[in-house]
């Protein structure tokens, strides 16, 4: 009972380092990615965040790019001669890979662009990997080492693009996966709550203008109107983002701009809403816009654009995950549609558009920047779904309020996206805790009975060792009521550790005779230990502590098997006992 007792208290002991590890693992806030208060872009003043890139960091400006693994920035050679004296600044800065020590050159390689080739975008990238930081010197985010980054000089993409995607990015095979920029967010030694992420353009034409929001890991609650909508992540995971718009309405006119619901995709690397030719007819009857040929877009004078700001349409999109049932209203005002286009875009002087785009066939309906100037997206990668709600532009003194997106969701139908409550789990640490701890019983019960077998060897060989644990006491319990004392170094009496529970024993009496007893029946059996040493187990070897961790459970201990000795034969039963017992002492 004394070793009983001495293993519980272990255990007790143990525990509380297995406890202690799972609290140490920790989860860090979500990240609000700052806005540059810069209004970028040759297609629109859009929104910008500001990041750092290289050794010594260098200042950047971004638009999110919620399908690239691999952040694109502006390159030194984008910008020639005829690109103008504010070509570095006009582009988001440019990144100067020589000047970094942090630069790892891989290659080039084409653009990973499914959805945008589609509308006729295209571009090569000088690939390779340098260090990330998130803001500005100041502004206390984290940095990421060894990101992918693909220096760009087309024209297609005017500043450079933070890659939202958690997904590894793959050059030449899939043998060698690089992480992506929010892997390694989750990946810190204080790691982001989760692989998602949050965002919404801003607004530019608002009085006072808003800036975009761009959340890492969560999202603000003070930028979108919740709902109980959500939408599966498309089956093809190149087009993550696919919606259903219903239908399209507007306050100026009773007949729809859409005759029937299409599957669409949101994509913020492209400016445009990208529609049906017969949709876009229907917004040129109810908004007087015109086509131009030359520029593919739809230009708008000074007369045109100072009637639609008396008017003060609003366009509204009713979007769902299917076609009919569920959807969200995202009401569009007028200020969030005219846009300015540059001479870098139009190859003359700037003029205001319409950012809507006559599409060819159902490959290239898509929702761009100027939706998501009205919208609020939240993508939630661990449970393979996003919402999309209608955003909000709270004043200045409003302050953010920023809510982490956990792994394990319990959803609510009050808010979108959903981050209540969550389910307890075992973190890296507590896993590493209770292997520790579990090691340590294993090698301490090791050692336990490494002690107790050495002395109880020495007791066998002191030759003033009583002949009464072999006769007296074994006759005694065997004729007795009551059964043996399992405690060691109880009371007086001394009895042998039991073996298997089945095995036979050999047993004495003051007889001639001696008879082998097979004990079947009693409570506890008594046996005699091995003749030879009892051979310690070892401890199993790194890998196959690792096999046993990724099956999820600790490696079993190994047994050791009771020697049962054979009985000794008669008549000499006694003399071969104290021969055998003498010969054991010699060894």
């Amino acid at each position: 009972m004394g070793l009983g007792i001495f293993f519980v208290v272990l255990l007790i002991s143990v525990l509380p380092f297995a406890i202690s590890a799972e609290n140490e693992t920790t989860t860090g806030e979500p990240i609000s990615v700052p806005a540059s208060q810069y209004w970028d872009g040759d297609d629109g003043p859009w929104s910008s965040f500001r990041i750092e890139l290289g050794t010594p960091a260098q200042q950047i400006r971004v638009l999110p790019a919620l399908d690239q693994s691999s952040t694109l920035v502006v390159l030194p050679e984008a910008c020639g001669a005829s690109d103008g004296s504010n070509c570095y600044s006009d582009r988001g800065f440019w990144y100067e890979r020589n000047a970094s020590s942090t630069w790892s050159q891989n290659g080039f390689y084409n653009l990973s662009l499914y959805l945008e080739n589609r509308l006729g975008y295209s571009g090569a990238a000088l690939y390779g990997n340098d260090t990330i930081q998130l803001g500005w010197k100041g502004d206390g985010l984290p940095s990421v080492t060894n990101q992918v980054i693909g220096g760009i000089t087309t024209k297609d993409f005017y500043i450079g693009m933070l890659a939202l995607d958690p997904r590894p990015m793959n050059f030449s095979s899939f043998n060698d996966p690089q992480p992506s920029l929010m892997q390694g967010l989750r990946s810190m030694s204080t790691p982001i709550p989760s692989i998602s992420w949050s965002y919404t353009a801003g607004a530019y034409n608002l009085a006072p203008k808003i800036f975009g929001s761009l959340t890492l890991g969560g999202y603000d609650s003070t930028r979108f109107e919740p709902n109980n909508v959500t939408f599966p992540f498309g089956a093809d995971i190149s087009l993550d983002f696919q919606v259903a718009i219903q239908s399209i309405t507007t306050n100026i006119t009773d007949k729809p701009l859409l005759n029937a619901g299409i599957i669409s995709y949101i994509d913020t690397m492209i400016a445009h809403i990208w529609l049906p030719l017969d949709s876009c007819q229907l917004f040129e009857e109810a908004f007087g816009l015109v086509w131009d040929n030359v520029t593919e877009l739809y230009l708008m004078n000074s007369t045109l654009h100072n009637s639609l700001l008396k008017e003060n349409p609003e366009v509204i999109f009713n979007v769902g995950p299917q076609v009919t049932g569920a959807s969200v209203a995202i009401k569009m005002p007028y200020w969030n549609f005219y846009q300015t286009a540059t001479s870098a875009y139009i190859g003359n002087s700037s003029s205001l558009y319409f950012p809507l785009k006559r599409a060819a066939d159902d490959s290239q309906y898509v929702l761009g920047r100027a939706f998501m100037q009205s919208a609020y997206l939240s993508a939630n990668y661990d449970q393979n779904y996003f919402n999309l709600s209608q955003a909000l532009y709270p004043a200045s003194s409003v302050s953010e309020n920023i809510v982490p997106i956990l792994p394990e969701l319990t959803r609510t139908n009050s808010t979108t996206p959903t981050s209540t409550s969550t389910k307890s789990s075992f973190g890296t640490g507590a896993m590493v805790g209770i292997a520790v701890g579990a090691a340590a019983v294993i090698i301490i019960v090791c050692v336990a009975f490494f002690l107790v077998h050495r002395r109880y060897k020495k007791r066998r060989s002191d030759p003033t060792y009583k002949r009464s644990e072999l006769e007296g006491e074994d006759t005694q319990i065997l004729g007795g009521s009551a059964g043996p004392k399992t405690e060691l170094d109880g009371d007086n009496a001394r009895h042998e550790i039991g073996g298997d529970s089945h095995g036979n024993a050999e047993l004495h009496t003051g007889h001639e005779h001696v008879k082998i007893a097979e004990m079947e029946g009693q409570v506890a059996p008594i046996f005699e230990m091995p003749a030879g040493d009892v051979q310690l187990p070892e401890l199993e070897g790194p890998d196959q502590v690792q096999k046993a961790e990724l099956e999820g459970s600790t490696p079993n201990q190994p047994n050791i098997d009771t020697v049962v000795t054979p009985p000794t034969p008669e008549p000499e039963a006694r003399q071969a006992r104290r021969t055998w017992r003498i010969s054991r002492k010699d060894r």
